[in-house]
C-alpha cells in the first residue's frame, strides 16, 4: 500500500486543508486589523492633538489681543507715564491698573503673569510668587527692550521662548506690546502649565507621553519639558505625516511618535504613545491568533489519537491478518472491534478464515486421496509387470526342458507375489526390498548362471528405513536387461545404501544401483534427465518411469533421481530420499 494513498493520509491532509487555511486568515486577519486599528487610533491621536495644538494657538492669540487692546484702548495704561513717578495721580493710575492686572490673571487661566513695564517700575498680577515673578520680568524686559534685532517701527512681538532657572520648570513664554517708549504691555505663560494642559489630554489609564520640544525650523531641537520621552526624538524632522514610528532600543518596544508645531511660538508639542496602548483592545483576538496553532495542535493530536484507536489500529490488524491468510497462516483471528463496523469486519473476517482453513483441509485430503489413486495404479502396473517378466523367464526354462528350473523359478516366483499378497503394503522397509531383489537376482542367476554378480551393502540400521515398495527393483531389472547385450563377460550389479547427515540437521537416504553393462546413451539419458524417457530396445521403459513418478507424488521436488554412466563402463542410479517426509510419505500411502 502506498503511503501518499493511505486512509490516515488522506485524513490527516483534509484536517489541515480546513485548519491551515482558517489559520492563515485568522493571521492575516489579525494583521490586517491590527494596521487598521492603529491607523484610525493614531489619525484619533493625531485629530486631538491638532486641536489642542489649535486651541493653545487661538489662546495665545487671544492674549496677544488682550495685550494689544490694553495698549491701545486702556486709559489708565496711556496716560500712566503722562504723570511724575512719585505722584499722587501715577500712584492712583497704578492702583487701577495693579486691579486690573490681578483681574485679568485670574480671567486668563493660562497666564502665569500680566505686567506693565517700564524701567523705573513694574506693575505685576501673578499666580506665582510676586517677587519671582517681578524678577524675571525684570531680567528679561530689560534684554528684550535693548535687542538689536527689535521689530522696528513694529509695536507688536512675537511670543519668545525664554530660560530662567527661578522659573518653575525653567522654560516660559514671554511676550509684550510697546505702549510708549520704554513701556510695554506683558505677559508670561509658564511651559509646564501648557504642558500640564496637554499631558491631561493623555493622562487617562497612562495613555502616552506628552512633551513639548523647542524647535529650530522643522527640526526638534531642545526638550521643554522635564520628563524624557520613552525615545530619543531629538534632530526628529516635523512631518506632515499622521504618525512616525519609533523602536526603544532597550526593550524593543514600539512607539508612534506625533509632532505638531506651533504657529506662534518656536516650539512644538510631542505626543508618544506605546502601540500596545493602541492594540489592547486586540489582545484577545492577538491572543487567540497567537495561542490557535497550539489548540489547532492539541485538537489535531487528540483528533488523531481518537482516529488511530477506533480506525487505523483496527485497518493495521485487519491488513496484517489478511497478510497472514495470504501467507497460509489460516490460525490467525482478529479480536473485536470497538465500534458496529470493525465488530462487523472481525466476526465476518474471523468466519471466512475458519472457512478457507476448512475448505483447504478438504482440498488437501481430496489431494491425498487423488495422489494415493495415482500411487495404487502406478503400483498395480509393477506389479503385473514384473509377473509377466517372470513368466517369460519360466517360458524360456520350459523351451529348454530344464524342468528343475522351472520347479525352482516356479518356488521363488511364488514365494515373491505370496510376501506380496501377503503384507498388502505401499511402502516397505529397505530390507524387506533388498529380500525381493535377492529373489529376482536368484530367478536371473538361473537363467543367467556364472554370468551375474550382485554385491549388496546396507549396514543393518538402514535397512530399516520404510521406502515405497518395488523402488530398486525396477533399476535393477533394467540393468539385467541391457548389462547382457552384446557381452560375455560376468555383469556385475553394485547396490548400496548410507544414511548422510546434512549441516542443516535433516538426514538423506542415498540408494544408488550400479552395473559394469554397456551403460545409457546419451539420447536415452539425456531424456532420463529430462524425465523424458525413450524406451530401448527389449524394454518398455514402464517400471522405470513408473518409480520416478511414484517418488515425485511422494516426495515431490525434495526427492532426487541421477542417472548417469560409469566412466570405465555401465550404467548408475543414483536415488536421494529426504528422511524427513518420510510421514508425509506414509500418510500418502
Amino acid at each position: 500500500m502506498k503511503f501518499q494513498f493511505s486512509i490516515r493520509t488522506i485524513l490527516i491532509v483534509g484536517f489541515l486543508s480546513v485548519i491551515v487555511p482558517t489559520f492563515v486568515f485568522m493571521m492575516l486577519n489579525h494583521f490586517y486589523s491590527r494596521d487598521i486599528v492603529r491607523v484610525k487610533v493614531a489619525e484619533t491621536y493625531r485629530n486631538t492633538l491638532d486641536l489642542f495644538v489649535g486651541q493653545t494657538d487661538d489662546n495665545l492669540d487671544e492674549i496677544t489681543n488682550y495685550l494689544t487692546n490694553m495698549a491701545i484702548l486702556d486709559v489708565d495704561v496711556g496716560m500712566l507715564m503722562s504723570f511724575p513717578i512719585n505722584s499722587d495721580l501715577y500712584t492712583l493710575t497704578k492702583i487701577r491698573i495693579d486691579t486690573k492686572l490681578k483681574r485679568d490673571v485670574d480671567v486668563y487661566s493660562v497666564i502665569d503673569s500680566v505686567f506693565v513695564y517700564h524701567q523705573h517700575d513694574i506693575i505685576l498680577g501673578t499666580n506665582s510668587d510676586y517677587s519671582d515673578a517681578k524678577a524675571i520680568i525684570e531680567t528679561h524686559m530689560k534684554d528684550r527692550t535693548v535687542e538689536k534685532n527689535d521689530f522696528t517701527g513694529d509695536r507688536y512681538r512675537k511670543w519668545e521662548v525664554r530660560f530662567d532657572q527661578r522659573m518653575p520648570g525653567q522654560f516660559f513664554l514671554l511676550n509684550s506690546i510697546e505702549v510708549s517708549n520704554g513701556m510695554h504691555v506683558g505677559a508670561v505663560i509658564r511651559v509646564i502649565d501648557v504642558n500640564e494642559r496637554l499631558t491631561t489630554q493623555w493622562n487617562d489609564g497612562d495613555i502616552g507621553y506628552a512633551g513639548i520640544w523647542l524647535r529650530e525650523g522643522e527640526e526638534l531641537k531642545e526638550l521643554l519639558t522635564e520628563v524624557d520621552p520613552p525615545v530619543q526624538t531629538k534632530g526628529m524632522a516635523i512631518t506632515n505625516a499622521a504618525f512616525q514610528t519609533l523602536k526603544n532600543e532597550r526593550n524593543g518596544q514600539s512607539f508612534l511618535v506625533m509632532n505638531r508645531p506651533s504657529r506662534l511660538v518656536e516650539f512644538a508639542f510631542q505626543v508618544i504613545v506605546p502601540e500596545e496602548a493602541l492594540l489592547k483592545e486586540l489582545m484577545f483576538f492577538r491572543n487567540v491568533a497567537l495561542f490557535a496553532p497550539i489548540g489547532l495542535v492539541l485538537i489535531l493530536s487528540m483528533y488523531l489519537i481518537i482516529i488511530r484507536r477506533t480506525l487505523f489500529k483496527p485497518l493495521q490488524e485487519l491488513i496484517a491478518g489478511m497478510r497472514k491468510i495470504s501467507h497460509g497462516l489460516l490460525d490467525v483471528r482478529l479480536k473485536r472491534g470497538k465500534t458496529i463496523e470493525f465488530e462487523f469486519l472481525g466476526d465476518t473476517f474471523n468466519k471466512m478464515a475458519e472457512q478457507i482453513k476448512t475448505l483447504k483441509i478438504d482440498v488437501y485430503e481430496e489431494q491425498l486421496r487423488v495422489k494415493q489413486g495415482e500411487l495404487r495404479q502406478l503400483q498395480a502396473q509393477i506389479n503385473p509387470h514384473f509377473y509377466m517378466n517372470s513368466l517369460n523367464i519360466i517360458y524360456n526354462l520350459a523351451a529348454l526342458n530344464d524342468t528343475e528350473s522351472v520347479k525352482k523359478m516356479s518356488l521363488h516366483l511364488a514365494d515373491y507375489f505370496r510376501f506380496i499378497m501377503r503384507t498388502n503394503r505401499d511402502t516397505i522397509t529397505l530390507g524387506e526390498e533388498l529380500a525381493h531383489i535377492s529373489n529376482y537376482i536368484t530367478i536371473q542367476h538361473m537363467r543367467f548362471p556364472g554370468r551375474l554378480i550382485c554385491e549388496v551393502e546396507a549396514d543393518a540400521e538402514v535397512q530399516q528405513i520404510a521406502i515405497p515398495a518395488l523402488t530398486l527393483q525396477p533399476f535393477v531389472e533394467n540393468a539385467i536387461i541391457h548389462g547382457f547385450k552384446n557381452r560375455r563377460k560376468p555383469l556385475h550389479i553394485h547396490i548400496a545404501a548410507h544414511r548422510m547427515e546434512d549441516p542443516g540437521g535433516s538426514s538423506t537416504l542415498a540408494l544408488t544401483v550400479t552395473d559394469n553393462g554397456t551403460g545409457y546413451p546419451e539420447e536415452v539419458l539425456d531424456g532420463l534427465r529430462r524425465k523424458q524417457f525413450k524406451p530401448q530396445e527389449g524394454s518398455s521403459g514402464l517400471g522405470i518411469m513408473n518409480v520416478v513418478d511414484r517418488l515425485s507424488i511422494l516426495y515431490g521436488d525434495a526427492v532426487s533421481i541421477v542417472f548417469s554412466n560409469v566412466e570405465e563402463a555401465g550404467a548408475r542410479v543414483e536415488l536421494l530420499i529426504p528422511l524427513h517426509q518420510q510421514q508425509l510419505a506414509k500418510e500418502l500411502s
